[in-house]
């Protein structure tokens, strides 16, 4: 099993709850009083680009709670795959895909023989091109479809129809055989051509128990199959039948219950075929085309939602993308309520009010503490000794009246970042940026941040404000034009 990351519950434990309010779920624990918080006890704080949480019992940093995406069961995220194909997005993929798959279909039956390769080829190459993108998309948690973009037609076509029709030929390949050469009065090739049409089905073969058997193999054995592809293994991982089974025994019940929700799909989809068989028979010209094609694409695209979400949920059993994505804040989207003010790390002390005497006197004892962490994390900011840096930095932070040097920040938010401590990473960095505008230091920590904003926390947007702002604040800089590649100046 995996080690859990920092202030992490797991699927399985209990949810933990409010210190302040016993009833009340939390969502964010402080980092120097240790106290579980809730909506209502954690304060918000906006500095420029980034979202701070603080505790609103001591005023310390707080960094959210995670737990794996399986707390949500994958069973319940199915019972709302059904409206993905029945979204904006998804008529719209579907009907983009439908045109060209009617047009193709045209070009192969009006075509000269052994001119069908090539429209058979590409109708093949768009079919499954589409599916993979689908089921990566939703193994990162999109729930919107997209319409393929054949940049690359040799990687983005040719080579996921190659990868579908050997995830699909590997699997029904054994029944195949036994069908065509193995079985009892076999007929080889030519009446297998007859048995897959329906035309001439020998009626001991729908009562043969081995022909059965190989048939349950591949409705067991397709999910994996097309899993196996979609997460860009190699076509021999298909036939790997001691990895596949230990593959199926990590994904345990969430694999069955894929697998039954895909048995189940294909009866619709068989309903789907008559269906579209009636309309061709309309001939509706080309509108009947489109509207077949269009109904026997509703079913493999939800499969292929299907799959994502599988490896959305337990893709870090089988080795598919970074472990540290599928730990999510345990309170999803929910927000603190109470919202501070924007502050700046450097901000003035606000004048006290007439009457009322400053101390002027300062406690020895704290200064000289404060001098010593600074020391400190000098000395282990010089010596590149992460881990110290790290802790006293934390330990810093939670200090107002401390003034981190931009390098500093910049030191610790670079060495956060490929430790894999994100939030950190994100506060050194902008108050990188915050505390020295005007330095060096400041564009390339604010490039850092959007990258690990955009590349490692999946937030695109606010990753493509930073960059946009490192182009309106620092428009000759090199982190300037290296922002420009990743995100396009706004038109304002």
């Amino acid at each position: 099993m995996n080690a859990l990351p920092p202030d992490a519950v797991d699927a399985d434990s209990p949810r933990p709850f409010c210190q302040q309010h016993p009833r009340a779920p939390a969502g964010w624990r402080c980092q120097t009083c240790q106290a579980a918080l809730c909506p209502d006890c954690a304060v918000g704080r906006r500095a420029q680009t980034v979202e701070l949480v603080a505790c609103g019992l001591c005023g310390g940093g707080a960094q959210p709670i995670l737990t794996h995406r399986r707390r949500e069961p994958l069973a319940r995220r199915l019972t709302r795959a059904w409206r993905y194909v029945f979204t904006a997005s998804g008529l719209q993929v579907v009907t983009a895909v439908s045109l060209v798959l009617a047009a193709l279909g045209f070009l192969l039956d009006t075509t000269a023989p052994f001119l069908k390769v090539l429209p058979l080829a590409l109708y093949g190459s768009m079919f499954w091109a589409t599916f993979f993108m689908l089921v990566r998309r939703s193994s990162l948690g999109d729930t919107e479809l997209e319409t393929p973009e054949f940049t690359d037609f040799f990687n983005d076509a040719i080579i996921p129809g190659i990868r579908g029709l050997t995830a699909f030929a590997a699997v029904w390949m054994p029944a195949i055989v036994y069908t065509a050469f193995l079985r009892p009065g076999h007929t080889g090739w030519y009446g297998l051509g007859f048995i897959l049409t329906g035309d001439n089905v020998p009626p001991e073969l729908l009562r043969d128990p081995v022909l059965w058997g190989l048939l349950l193999l591949g409705v067991v054995w397709q999910p994996q199959a097309l899993l196996v592809t979609a997460a860009g293994m190699p076509p021999t991982a298909i036939y790997n039948v001691p990895a596949v089974l230990r593959m199926v025994r990590a994904l345990g019940r969430d694999y069955l219950l894929t697998a039954g929700a895909l048995v189940l799909l294909g009866v619709l989809h068989l309903a789907a075929h008559g269906i579209a068989h009636g309309l061709r028979m309309l001939d509706l010209v080309f509108i009947s085309r489109v509207l077949a094609e269009a109904v026997t694409l509703v079913v493999p695209f939800t499969a292929a939602h299907v799959l994502g979400l599988l490896l959305f949920v337990r893709g870090d059993s089988l080795g598919y993308g970074v472990a540290r994505d599928y730990w999510v804040p345990i309170l999803g989207d929910t927000g603190p309520r109470l919202v501070a003010p924007p502050m700046r790390e450097d901000a003035p002390l606000p004048a006290l009010p007439a009457g009322v005497e400053a101390f002027t006197e300062v406690k020895d004892a704290a200064r000289q503490a404060m001098s010593d962490g600074l020391s400190a994390l000098a000395s282990a900011v010089e010596a590149r000794d992460v881990p110290q840096a790290m802790a006293l930095y934390t330990t810093l932070r939670g200090q107002p009246a401390v003034r981190v040097p931009p390098a500093h920040h910049l030191f610790v938010g670079q060495a956060a970042a490929v430790e894999g401590n994100f939030p950190l990473a994100v506060a050194a960095l902008e108050s990188a940026a915050d505390a020295a505008p005007d330095e060096a230091t400041a564009p390339r920590a604010l490039v850092l941040l959007a990258r690990v904003l955009g590349e490692r926390m999946r937030e695109t947007e606010r990753a493509e404000e930073v960059y946009r702002y490192v182009q309106h604040r620092y428009p000759d800089s090199s982190a300037a034009r290296f922002a420009r590649e990743r995100a396009p100046p706004s038109s304002d």
